[in-house]
């Protein structure tokens, strides 16, 4: 984004996130203090864009231009790797003048931004998914039919009628947390080595670039799967997460 810079230096990271969203501010300062440049675009500075220009082509080649209300652009012409933390597309504008077309207005959007961060020429970290701008937010039952398909002992999911509906999304209980970052994994210490070739195998299968795992362990059946995300907790992976991060975004 910065045109002054010099044309033959690595360009900078473009990191999407919320204002809120600690882990990726962390990330992007643990990035700069390896020497990474990066620009952070806030969601509501990507819902804000003056400009957003976005065609394929008759080859299916994305094209895409977002010029933001600073002067900043990013372009596909002159792409630059793109470290992805939205979890949906940004709306602000939208619940100021949507209407009674928000709802329809919201999912245009939301296409619209899936489809250009899908087609994106370089590096995007993490791709996104119908079920999530940066990837598939799966029901927790999703996650342990598809850690168990991987090898991994799980814990058993339960729900039932009198159950809220929300049980899937509430907090859970973890012990040790694994990363995998574009087929690297990252584990706690606490987690056997074995475990690095089942948790690649599930981030491949979740179609993740970046994901979290996590695992909860006792006495009687040891370690077992509890959950995964594609947007984790980051500064859990402390440096050796940053060091496969840089490596995936250079």
């Amino acid at each position: 984004m910065d045109n002054s810079a010099d044309a033959s230096a690595p360009r900078p990271v473009v990191i999407l996130c919320e204002v809120s969203d600690g882990g990726a501010l962390w990330a992007a300062s643990e990035l700069q203090i390896r020497g990474m440049r990066c620009d952070i675009v806030f969601a509501s500075v990507l819902g804000a864009a003056p400009l957003i220009r976005h065609n394929i082509d008759a080859h299916g080649h994305a094209g895409v231009t977002i010029r933001f209300t600073d002067g900043r652009q990013i372009s596909s012409d002159a792409p630059q790797p793109i470290f992805n933390r939205l979890m949906a597309a940004p709306i602000d504008r939208l619940r100021t003048n949507g209407g009674e077309d928000f709802g329809y207005a919201m999912q245009e959007v939301f296409a619209m931004h899936l489809s250009w961060l899908h087609g994106w020429p370089a590096t995007v970290v993490n791709r996104p998914s119908p079920q999530g701008l940066c990837g598939n937010f799966r029901h927790s039952s999703g996650w342990i039919k598809l850690a168990s398909e991987t090898g991994f002992a799980v814990e058993p999911w339960r729900q039932t009628d009198a159950d809220g509906p929300d049980l899937a999304w509430k907090p859970h209980r973890v012990d040790a947390r694994a990363f995998v970052v574009e087929g690297r994994a990252v584990l706690s210490p606490d987690l056997p080595e074995e475990f690095t070739d089942p948790c690649v195998k599930l981030a491949a299968a979740a179609g993740s670039a970046l994901m979290g795992i996590d695992f909860v362990k006792d006495e009687a059946d040891g370690w077992r799967f509890i959950g995964a995300s594609p947007m984790p907790v980051l500064q859990f992976g402390g440096p050796a997460l940053i060091a496969a991060l840089a490596n995936a975004l250079t």
